[in-house]
């Protein structure tokens, strides 16, 4: 098996994968973890979750890695979205922050 390219993904769309998998043969331990992981974390569905990513990519210029973060851990407060885009090369306001978590409640189902 060859890796063609490597896509950070966010854990729905893990978790589909895995179902997926699971239908065709019998997952092994480790796969089997990661589903029940995904399964248990995963806050949105995965159409969901690619759109936030998407949007949060286009309107504050953040990484993938950063956004699929976001996305799979849905921050509830400035604090808990600080400390996610702390890797960035970019300061924050606070009003963009404000901005972005409104943006996160509107996909929370």
């Amino acid at each position: 098996m060859k890796v063609i390219r490597i896509k950070e993904i966010p854990l729905s769309v893990a978790r589909e994968l895995l179902e997926a998998r699971q239908k065709r043969a019998p997952l092994e331990s480790y796969q089997l973890s990661a589903l029940y992981h995904a399964s248990k974390f995963s806050k949105l569905p995965s159409d969901k979750t690619e759109k936030l990513i998407e949007e949060l990519i286009a309107n504050f210029k953040i990484s993938r890695v950063t956004a699929t973060q976001i996305a799979n851990i849905m921050p509830q407060t400035i604090q808990e979205l600080r400390t996610l885009l702390a890797k960035e090369s970019k300061v924050f306001l606070t009003e963009d922050l404000e901005k972005m978590l409104e943006i996160i409640k509107n996909y929370v189902e």
